[in-house]
């Protein structure tokens, strides 16, 4: 009896915060799509692009002058999901790159969305493929978070390429 009222209480809870939760995300996602797009300074700038088939895409944004931001997410170490916003500019060189790893082992794969480490992709043409050791190096004691990062990148320029 008392694990049913619990249970009730549970989702009575739930039910009040998942909309709060929900719009957290959306507000540090449209930050972040803002971030990675220098000629975009508000999110008020942004339309959403829906028109494309791309595995592994949450979502895209594309702004007045044409440039783009996509959101693509892959499994990284113990199936958490490493989160990756890329901007493009109308030419397809990448303008930034946002990572949420913090799915990630604290310390080791979380390090692959560190500043330093993300430096490597500034400017890189984005409508290119990468690989780990052509050009670009994985995170030295991450493997599989760097896979994952690998991966979601791909994913963003594979967008990029379909709807440029």
């Amino acid at each position: 009896m008392i694990a049913l009222i619990v249970s009730l209480l549970l989702a009575m809870v739930n039910s009040f915060t998942a909309p709060i939760i929900e719009d957290n995300q959306k507000a540090a996602t449209l930050a972040a799509y803002v971030d990675v797009m220098p000629t975009v300074s508000s999110a008020s700038d942004l339309e959403e692009v829906t028109d494309y088939t791309t595995e592994n895409i949450t979502g895209a944004v594309k702004a007045t002058d044409g440039s783009l931001a996509i959101k693509a997410e892959e499994k990284g170490f113990d199936g958490g999901i490493l989160s990756v916003i890329i901007g493009f500019d109308t030419n397809g060189t990448v303008t930034g790159i946002w990572v949420d790893a913090s799915t990630q082992t604290k310390g080791i794969g979380s390090n692959v969305s560190s500043d330093d480490f993300l430096a490597q992709f500034d400017g890189m043409d984005g409508t290119q493929n990468i690989a780990i050791g052509q050009g670009f190096d994985a995170y030295s004691g991450a493997t599989i978070s760097s896979k994952a990062l690998f991966a979601a990148i791909n994913d963003c320029v594979n967008c990029y390429n379909e709807l440029a």
